[in-house]
């Protein structure tokens, strides 16, 4: 080693004085001296000259915070190991910097004397050829000894620097070691190397497991991880904020304390299999929480070592079937389409009914409106953004009412689905239910909703607990239930609880001022589906309209300006037929003595009107009929109808 430096030595001096380069200095060394000379480094030099102080300096230990976390442990490490051998570990970020820099107190005051400090600049450009300056360059582990070093100031001093680099091979920083040239050994350079690998494979761990966190933490479900004895190891944001608790309160609690009805140490044995999609409670300080979770043993070399559970709030379901389901209100009070001041004042009453939580009763003929006003009602209240879950009570077969409106429990009956199933009134959870017909529900079915309507809990068949829900029913029937309840057909009780807010709807013979201006909104919105030219009705048309008593209220006109509307030509008119059925004024209101003719007789009626229009040209009478041109072809040949273009 002494030959090496008096050879280095004098190869230097011939370089610096004279020019020559020797060429037995190793090509990394010389080549690294010519950069030097062409960055016209002072040779004579070699301290550091750009320190960093104050905000720069803070800015700078931030910009590289991970670095420092990450390989301050292995600096510490690797100082304890050299400690009295006469070595500094410098840490240095990617730009050259010194960010740490730790050592024996004596090597540390020649640093000092050298600049070789925090916030020190040591790159070639700078301070010439060094061992920290020539391994960002280069990128790859150096050691330089003795003159080696470009700078005079450093030709006492030996240093071994390796690059750390990050996942994506990105150079982030250098360790050094440097010491008193005479105590220079190969052995420096390779502990150097092996330190910067460390910190490159806890880099990559730390960055995996920062990844693994964010993702984790991001997840849209919550996320709970147990270990082989149930206790939480881990719990994400998502979780913690559908439970409502802090992060330390749950760390290390069993989860057998909050989950009671799942057997978690079965599956943690693999006697029981994972669990899907289950409902469960979550019983957290007090507070019962429904969600859907699914349970599934982490496996490690075919042996379970702990659980982890993904679940979500059972509303978040029921938000989503109503999504696709359809359990939304379409209309408001402004669909309501009238002059007539009874129905204004029904409006005006419903509106202020909807602001309250009362129960609603709505009672009225067929075709009135009554679902309308109900769904009215429940967009103008505070429950418009749930649900609204509407169901017909007399098109459910009698065994079937309980498990639709209440649910039930896997294997509550054969047939029934092995996960169970929620009721409306789970699904309306939060919203409103509309029960249409309701004075046709059996009256034993009729007890068990006066119980939900007295407590809003709701028992599943099957079941062994009560479900809490927030549900607003709104009931609805054609019926008079006053004598139904007379005939004990209908429940007193259930009558009075259901009716808090009692509306009447008022057929369309008692508000005869409306049917012009509902002929109108009908005529507008067929007009706007249309693809044929535009109709128009006249004044004659609605006046005789008017002379009918609507026994089918408002759906009855709906569906009689819609099929004259496609029977007619430009203007509307009422057909022969119609006439007799329906236009004579003296003609009976009893459904029986009403003439109905079959659909295949309007269906080609409404074809061949449909052709006629159109001149013959299948195409378009296809498209004014909305059906498509095969479908017209096939009902053109049944009915024997043949076209001929105009």
């Amino acid at each position: 080693m002494e030959n090496y430096i008096k050879f280095i030595a004098k190869a230097w001096k011939d370089f610096i004085e004279e020019g020559y380069l020797n060429s037995a200095v190793r090509p990394e060394i010389a080549d690294s001296w010519k950069r030097c000379k062409n960055y016209e480094v002072d040779p004579l030099n070699g301290r550091g000259n750009s320190i960093l102080t104050g905000r720069s300096i803070a800015y700078r230990l931030e910009q590289n915070e991970d670095l420092i976390s990450i390989a301050k442990p292995v600096v510490k490490s690797l100082c304890d190991i050299v400690a009295g051998s006469g070595f500094v570990i410098m840490l240095v970020d990617k730009e050259g910097y010194v960010i740490e820099a730790l050592g024996d107190t004596d090597i540390m005051k020649s640093a000092d004397e050298l600049k070789f400090v925090v916030g020190s600049l040591w790159t070639e450009r700078e301070v010439g050829t060094n061992a920290i300056g020539t391994a960002l360059y280069l990128d790859k582990p150096i050691q330089t000894i003795g003159a080696e070093h470009y700078g005079v100031k450093q030709h006492s001093w030996t240093c071994s620097a390796a690059p750390i680099h990050n996942e994506d091979g990105d150079v982030v920083g250098c360790i050094n070691m440097s010491g008193n040239y005479y105590d220079a050994h190969l052995h420096t350079l390779g502990i150097v190397t092996v330190a910067a690998q460390a910190i490159e494979t806890q880099f990559d761990l730390t960055i995996s497991n920062k990844l693994m966190n964010t993702t984790f933490d991001s997840v849209t479900e919550g996320m709970i991880v147990l270990d082989s004895k149930l206790n939480i190891k881990k719990i994400n944001d998502k979780a913690l904020n559908i439970l409502d608790m802090k992060s330390e309160k749950t760390i290390k609690l069993n989860i057998t304390s909050i989950i009671h009805n799942v057997d978690f140490k079965n599956i943690l044995n693999g006697r029981a299999d994972n669990c899907n999609d289950i409902e469960c409670d979550f019983y957290v300080e007090g507070s019962r929480i429904k969600c859907l979770i699914s349970v599934l043993a982490m496996k490690v070399k075919n042996k379970i070592m702990g659980i982890v559970i993904t679940f979500r709030e059972c509303k978040y379901y029921h938000k989503l079937v109503k999504k696709v389901m359809g359990y939304t209100a379409s209309y408001n009070f402004d669909n309501i389409v009238t002059v007539n001041s009874k129905m204004k004042e029904i409006i005006k009453f419903a509106k202020k009914v909807a602001r309250s939580e009362c129960n609603i009763l709505i009672e009225g003929e067929s075709g009135t409106g009554k679902e309308l006003l109900a769904q009215s009602i429940h967009n103008y209240s505070e429950r418009c953004e749930g649900p609204f879950v509407a169901i017909n009570c007399s098109s459910i077969p009698r065994e079937l009412v309980e498990s639709e409106l209440f649910g039930y429990e896997k294997g509550a009956f054969t047939g029934a689905l092995k996960q169970g199933k929620p009721g409306k009134f789970e699904l309306a959870d939060g919203g409103t239910i509309f029960l249409d017909e309701v004075g046709e529900l059996p009256l034993d079915i009729q007890s068990k909703l006066l119980r939900v309507l007295d407590n809003n809990k709701i028992t599943r068949v099957g079941g062994t607990y009560e479900k809490q829900l927030n549900v607003r029913v709104i009931g609805a029937t054609n019926r008079v239930l006053k004598d139904e309840i007379k005939k004990k057909n209908f429940r007193s009780d259930l009558y009075y609880r259901l009716s808090v807010m009692n509306i009447k709807t008022v057929p369309l013979r008692e508000r005869k001022e409306d049917i012009e201006l509902l002929i109108k909104y009908f005529m507008e919105e067929l007009n706007s589906k249309s693809l044929c030219k535009k109709k128009v009705v006249e004044k004659a048309y609605i006046e005789k309209i008017k002379t009918y008593d609507w026994p089918g209220n408002v759906r009855e006109l709906r569906n009689v300006i819609e099929r004259d509307y496609y029977l007619s030509e430009d203007k509307m008119v009422p057909l022969d037929y119609l006439e007799k059925e329906i236009y004579e004024k003296n003609v009976s209101s009893d459904p029986v003595n009403i003439s109905v003719l079959p659909m295949d007789v309007l269906e080609k009626e409404n074809i061949e009107n449909a052709l006629e229009k159109c001149n013959g040209n299948i195409l378009k009478a296809a498209k004014s009929l909305n059906i498509s041109r095969s479908t017209m072809y096939r009902k053109m040949k049944k009915y024997g109808i043949k076209s001929v273009s105009k």
